[in-house]
């Protein structure tokens, strides 16, 4: 096996604990030539001084912090900006691994293949606030066609959780313009990567997908769910320019109703948020423009 590089990118915010449990069970993994990028977006809670300590020896780790909080999105785009590796992992700080070949796996997949943009894996959901696991396992396995997945992506075909349980290979998201993206969440990292390549699940489970009170996904401001729609139009612009997808104004229709319902289920939402999410969708969408918002209007009004 070839012995290329793997970076690994975690931003992080006041979760000195949870970081140092991701950073572990990196260091864990058989496939030992990895950079671990840190990108700390303005902790308040020491984290700086405890990971320079408890890592002060060890050269694979770099760490970068923030002079003001930029949130996860920009943190990770930092964090690509000095990643050197051929393949990229995003991991988020509260995530970690127990299947240590993992990215030995991977990496021999991505080797054997240069069609192939990611490896993915699937992974348990652990409830911390319920003290409870369960396994969330990918409905594919096995090599998948890139427009075949993208034209259900969420839908008939899943992703991960996460991006952790998947390695990308970094070519592939440089050829779908990775760093011209504003809002790099992880949606839009395998929608991106789809659009040069295809995909490919193990049917391991490599991590731990922790799930409590603080996670990002249930605080979301409509400007982030907004920021999301904005990549996802532009991805469907992708689409229709490599010519992709025959029904690409459908396609966009269904990532936008996803994304919209994922944030009605879990934040509560206030009027004038709702009319900035209409807003947008007047001031975006011609054809589908009648039926998101008259969704929006019902499922609000349920």
């Amino acid at each position: 096996m070839n012995n290329d590089l793997i970076s690994i990118i975690i931003p992080s915010c006041n979760r000195k604990e949870f970081l140092c449990k991701a950073i572990n069970s990196v260091l864990d993994q058989s496939y030992k030539n990895i950079e671990i990028i840190i990108v700390d977006d303005a902790s308040k809670d020491g984290t700086e001084e405890y990971v320079k300590q408890k890592y002060e020896n060890n050269s694979n780790i770099k760490y970068y912090k923030n002079d003001v909080n930029m949130g996860a999105g920009a943190s990770r785009k930092r964090g690509l900006s000095y990643a050197q590796g051929d393949y990229l992992i995003f991991m988020d700080d509260d995530d970690y691994y127990i299947d240590y070949r993992f990215f030995e796996s991977a990496i021999k997949i991505l080797l054997s293949n240069d069609k192939i943009s990611f490896v993915s894996s699937s992974s348990i959901i652990e409830y911390v606030n319920e003290n409870r696991r369960e396994k969330s396992i990918m409905n594919i396995e096995g090599e998948i066609n890139n427009a075949e997945y993208l034209s259900s992506f969420q839908q008939k075909y899943m992703k991960s959780n996460s991006t952790f349980t998947t390695i990308f290979r970094k070519s592939s998201l440089q050829k779908a313009d990775i760093k011209e993206v504003e809002m790099l969440n992880d949606s839009t990292i395998y929608l991106r990567a789809l659009l040069t390549g295809n995909a490919y699940v193990l049917k391991t489970i490599s991590g731990i997908y922790r799930v409590h009170s603080n996670n990002i996904s249930k605080n979301l401001k409509v400007e982030f769910i907004i920021q999301n729609l904005d990549e996802k139009y532009k991805v469907y612009q992708e689409i229709k320019k490599r010519k992709l997808l025959n029904h690409a104004e459908e396609w966009l229709k269904n990532q936008i109703l996803l994304t919209i319902s994922f944030w009605l289920r879990l934040n509560k939402t206030e009027e004038k948020e709702i009319n900035k999410l209409i807003n947008w969708c007047n001031n975006n969408l011609s054809d589908i423009k009648k039926d998101v918002i008259n969704f929006i209007r019902r499922t609000v009004s349920e």
